[in-house]
């Protein structure tokens, strides 16, 4: 299966391989409300073969994948498989995509905004993951708003941190109160127990490399794609 460089990889015990590919603007818009063939070329000259995506609503539906293309557009906020050779992705504009990876071969893709993190995305996709006896290890969150640009309310500052506590308090430059996001997921997955976080810590406000919807109304959407490479001498 041909591919871009990935971003990030990871070594499973069954002898797969994880890999990760964070998207900017130069591979063009992945938003999923496009026309449906210009979204399949401009996935597949990232990863060639049909990926799996969702309708996030910012919820915690969980949706499981196990062949290439499935469940395209189903409507979820978290995507998994255990299967060789399966793209999967989310779409984001300022959420952060998150990675959740098990060494015994399982790799789950969460759109975690600061409504889906409050719900319990990632509570339901470690406990998901864990039922099916391939208990997430390490997690890599993706690029996604940093407090600096993302101010936000009082009332919503209150019901997160009655779920994180209140150092996912913040300031934008300007001294406004804001959300550090990147700590309110990293709080979600140590309480998960996952301690081994890899972080691309880069911030969705950069013009040049990505796509905002809180900072400028964009409706296109950078991607995190992720599959799972077959074992040497396998085919795929």
């Amino acid at each position: 299966m041909r591919h871009e460089k990935p971003s990030w990889s990871f070594q499973l015990e069954d002898g797969r391989k994880a890999y990760l590919i964070f998207t900017t603007k130069d591979q063009g818009d992945l938003s999923t409300s496009q026309d449906p063939q210009i979204l399949a070329s401009r996935q597949r000259s990232i990863v060639d073969e049909k990926w799996a995506y969702l309708t996030q609503v910012h919820g915690t539906e969980i949706v499981q994948v196990q062949s290439p293309g499935e469940c395209q557009g189903r409507s979820g906020d978290a995507i998994l498989t255990n299967s060789s050779g399966v793209p999967i992705s989310i779409q984001v504009a300022d959420c952060a995509p998150v990675a959740l990876v098990s060494p015994l071969g399982s790799l789950n893709l969460v759109h975690a905004g600061w409504r889906g993190l409050t719900l319990g995305i990632i509570d339901r996709a470690v406990e998901l993951m864990e039922g099916l006896g391939k208990e997430p290890a390490v997690a890599v969150i993706g690029p996604c708003i940093h407090p600096s640009v993302y101010q936000f309310g009082e009332n919503e500052m209150k019901t997160i941190c009655n779920v994180f506590g209140d150092s996912v308090r913040s300031e934008t430059r300007e001294g406004c109160l804001a959300l550090n996001l990147p700590k309110a997921v990293e709080i979600s997955l140590t309480q998960n127990g996952i301690t081994e976080i890899v972080r691309i810590d880069e911030c969705t406000s950069n013009p040049e490399k990505f796509w905002s919807h809180r900072l400028r109304k964009d409706r296109k959407r950078q991607a995190m794609v992720g599959w799972i490479g077959p074992r040497k001498g396998d085919f795929g």
